[in-house]
Order: C-alpha cells, then structure tokens, then sequence
C-alpha cells in the first residue's frame, strides 16, 4: 500500500522538516526515512535514516568556487547543506557514507564532510581505470588519512592487506563493492549491490566510442535496499545499453521491481527498457529546474520535467527537488509515504524547439 502526501501545505511543510528538532529521528524508530535534498547547484545527495537509528548518505551533492557556474560562490554541499540538515535532524555522526561514481556533482560534499564530522564507514565502486580524476583520488587519499574512515581503493598485494590491517585496528570499515555485494546497514535492511560488475562495463571499449564520463556513469553504484516489503534503489548515473543488459542478465526481474526510485541521472537518461524494468510507484529525480546549456543536444533541458513525462507514463508519482524542495519518503515496511517540503507549481513546458 502507497501513501502519497504530496499536498502538503508549506507551512505545515516546514514544520515538519524543521520543528521537530533534534530528538526527531527517535519518533521513527522502526521506519526507513530517506530524504532527496534540495540543492542550489547541480547534483545528488540522499540521507537514509534507518530503522536502527544509523544515517547514511548515498552521495554528497555537489560544490561552486566563488564566481563558479550554476550556484552561489563558495557553495560546498557538505558544509552547506548536508551538516545543517543532519544537525536539525539531531545528528552528530555519519555512519556511512557511499559514493556512486567519481562525479563531482555526486561527491562535492565528502572532502567537507570527512574534515569535519566523524564518518564511521566510506564506501565506493573501487574503480581506477581511465576518467577517474585527481580531484576524486584526494577524496580518497582524505577518506584513508581519517581515524575510522577507509576507502577500499582496488589494489592487490601487501599494500592492499596493510590497509586493511590498519582499517580494522582503527574501528573502521574498509570496502568497496561491486555487482553481489551486500552492506550491513541494520538488522531491519537488505542491502544489495545490483551493479557494476567487478570487471566493470565498458572499461576496455574505444574511448571514441565510451567517453571518460559516459565509463564513469554506467559503472555507478546501483544500490537495492528493502525494508520489509518496500524497496528503494539508487542507480547513481547509470544509462545505456550496456548497463540494462547487465541488469537482465544477472539479476531477476523481479527482484528489479522497485517501490521507490532515484531517476536514474537525475532524469536526463532514464533509459529505454530501465523504467518498465523497474515499475516503480515514486520517482525523485534531483536536478535544477532547467539546464539551459543543453538545448541544442540531444538530452532535455529540464530533467525534471523529462522524468515527469517518462515516469509517470507508465503510472509512477514524480517529485522533482527543483520544484518540491526536500523531498521525503517514509517506510514502515509496508507501506510508504511520501511528503515534500512545498508544492509544486504545475509541470512547466519548454519550447517544442528543446522539449526532447
């Protein structure tokens, strides 16, 4: 059974996100709480709060240097908006953090974060082949320099095994994963890695014909986490051919089916057979409202809006965090509920010129 609160009022909105203070996750205890957060430059992050009481962030959003295109100078999801949300939220620690893909819009807030709050697990995919970057490698390098925080950079031997060593002397955990892992978030989840393989996809194709960031994006985490009948998934950037064939080759249809969705590169590329695959009943695609630079490309200048019309073709809810503010989904592992944090001005529609 769905619930969907989508019209709450905003000012009862704000009361909820806001005035509940810091002892507000104690009044879920045994639900699932995730929560898409709005951000004023382009990006993704999500906040699990789990039926243990543990947080975890699936992605950090992303950050603006002063003067920098799309947001606010000096904007650094972390600092600006991931710690002031946890804190209303009564937090003090992370107990995990995982990052889909080596994207700065997907991992902007970490180095922020790291610095500055105790974060007890670091997750990635491990990947080190062509696209990833300096910038990344640093988070990487800072997510091994912090007391009870370790990054699992894919490398054999003795290196490898003194990492661990170190990791597990410390109190920290140390791990990436791929296609078959799972992580334990609490007794009441199953969570699942559904993707990339441990080969990854496309990491030996011309890169004529996979660039950097198209390799980087299809080999996102694809993350499946279940609470009692209700499931979530999170596929990072994840597009392509390539990437749905994995998905029907090796993992069973029905275990695709998903309650709750992340659009799937914040709704530019929902993909071909992806949402049918999926079926889910509500859609959150994180984006800006429009993306001017991409009128003349073959991808919409409006994400939102694209993942509104693909999505709820096929009879899901779309929230949109452009438009909705935070967007919030509650689980009780029957049911799910969801609210935003104001509503939604009616569908806006571009020009038929750049409408894709």
């Amino acid at each position: 059974m769905i619930l969907h609160d989508g019209s709450v009022k905003p000012i009862l909105c704000a009361a909820l996100f806001l005035v509940l203070g810091a002892r507000s996750w104690l009044i879920g205890a045994g639900q699932l709480t995730v929560t898409w957060l709005e951000l004023p430059v382009h990006g993704l992050a999500v906040v699990l709060e789990t039926p243990s009481g543990g947080v975890f962030l699936i992605d950090t959003g992303g950050a603006a240097l002063a003067g920098g295109n799309g947001g606010p100078g000096g904007y650094d999801a972390g600092r600006d908006t991931i710690a002031p949300f946890l804190a209303g939220r009564g937090r003090t620690e992370i107990d995990g953090m995982l990052l889909s893909h080596p994207h700065g819009d997907h991992f902007g807030g970490a180095l922020w974060l790291l610095e500055h709050w105790k974060v007890r697990t670091f997750v990635d995919n491990g990947y080190t082949g062509r696209g990833q970057t300096e910038t990344y490698l640093k988070i990487r390098a800072r997510a091994q320099q912090t007391a009870g925080v370790y990054l699992l950079d894919r490398i054999a031997g003795e290196k490898a095994d003194a990492l661990r060593s170190t990791a597990q002397k410390q109190g920290g955990n140390y791990r990436a994963v791929v296609a078959g892992d799972r992580l334990d978030w609490g007794p009441d989840l199953d969570v699942e890695v559904l993707s990339p393989p441990a080969e990854y996809l496309g990491k030996g194709a011309d890169a004529k014909k996979v660039s950097d960031h198209g390799l980087l994006n299809q080999n996102s985490i694809v993350l499946r986490v279940q609470h009692g009948k209700n499931v979530f998934l999170f596929p990072g950037d994840c597009y392509g051919g390539s990437f749905e064939h994995h998905l029907t080759t090796t993992v069973k249809p029905e275990h695709l089916k998903a309650t709750v969705l992340t659009a799937p590169h914040h709704g530019f590329n929902p993909g071909t057979n992806f949402p049918r695959m999926v079926s889910a009943q509500i859609v959150v695609a994180s984006a800006l409202a429009d993306y001017p630079g991409n009128a003349t490309t073959p991808y919409p200048r409006s994400p939102g809006l694209h993942a509104h019309r693909v999505f709820g073709a096929i009879g899901a809810t779309v929230y949109v965090t452009a438009w909705h503010g935070n967007v919030r989904v509650v689980s009780d592992g029957e049911s799910v509920k969801a609210s935003v944090q104001r509503e939604s001005e009616p569908w806006p529609e571009l020009p038929k010129s750049v409408a894709k």
